[in-house]
């Protein structure tokens, strides 16, 4: 077990109000003292609460919290993650000076960590920036890339020091998609790894809140039980179904504002549509197309 590590949340709250007790159970197992800071986008409705009261019910407390601005032409998936690692870096320094940190974990909000089974926990090594899964995704010039996924990341506070100042880096010159992450630690004599055996991670959707309520089931998929599988899954749920599973987990609809219509209610730079808008605030009145009862998430 670790003695004292760093955990950076980072990036749209979306699920988190779901994951937080197995993020908190899996970093509690991992090391016998968790800094957590949370750093998220300053957007329309904002929904800090849910960090918040997840922290305060789990009798937690958060080192540092920010909502930062986000500005359109540095909301890329590379300039977001990249901006972000940049704010936490020097608090997560300062305290270091302090209380020194075995490892900063870097993960985000809407992902689920667990701990493998019977894989013993293994030392984060100097100048090595882990990943739990190498990627092999399209670039956007539709060309395949190995990359490192980045959901889930490790370092030594200077390894991660070191990496956050990719931000430099302006989206323009990168292939925007996991292989620039690789291609930045390697030119910076960075080693990178996916000696990760002991950690599971599993994207979570608002879907899941619905279908699968506990959410410790995750620990053990092969044997885990879809309590509501009339819910369809996130990716197969239509835009209208989408909105109304985030108005009634209370979950920023602004959160799955993005370009991959896999998970989306919408593109960055476009609003609702006049339709889609009327819905939500029917809606939020109690009106409810998947017969889902009028529950707020907690």
């Amino acid at each position: 077990m670790m003695k004292n590590i760093a955990v950076v949340l980072r990036g749209h709250v979306r699920t988190w109000a779901y994951n937080a007790p197995v993020v908190f159970d899996f970093f509690d197992s991992i090391a016998e003292n968790v800094d957590y800071y949370g750093f998220t986008w300053d957007t329309p409705q904002m929904k800090q609460v849910n960090v918040f009261e997840s922290f305060k019910k789990a009798g937690k407390e958060l080192k540092h919290f920010e909502a930062v601005t986000l500005h359109k032409h540095r909301f890329t998936s590379w300039a977001g993650p990249a901006l972000l690692a940049t704010h936490a870096a020097p608090y997560i320094r300062q305290e270091h000076n302090i209380n020194p940190y075995d490892a900063v974990f870097e993960t985000r909000f809407d992902v689920l960590t667990t701990k493998i089974k019977g894989e013993p926990l293994t030392p984060i090594a100097p100048n090595t920036w882990y990943t739990n899964s190498f990627t092999n995704l399209v670039d956007k010039y539709g060309n395949r890339n190995i990359g490192m996924k980045d959901h889930f990341l490790v370092g030594t506070v200077e390894t991660y020091s070191k990496m956050a100042d990719r931000f430099v880096i302006h989206s323009d010159d990168t292939k925007e998609c996991h292989a620039d992450m690789l291609a930045f630690a390697q030119n910076n004599n960075i080693i990178v790894s996916n000696s990760l055996p002991w950690v599971q991670t599993i994207m979570s959707r608002p879907s899941d809140i619905f279908r699968t309520p506990n959410a410790f089931t995750w620990k053990d998929i092969a044997h885990m039980e879809i309590v509501n599988p009339d819910i369809p899954n996130w990716d197969e749920a239509s835009i209208n179904e989408r909105i109304d599973m985030l108005v009634r987990s209370n979950i920023e609809w602004s959160d799955y504002v993005t370009n991959n219509n896999n998970i989306a209610v919408g593109r960055p730079g476009n609003e609702l549509s006049p339709e889609l808008l009327d819905y939500k605030n029917r809606l939020d009145s109690g009106e409810s197309m998947m017969g889902l009862s009028d529950l707020v998430f907690h």
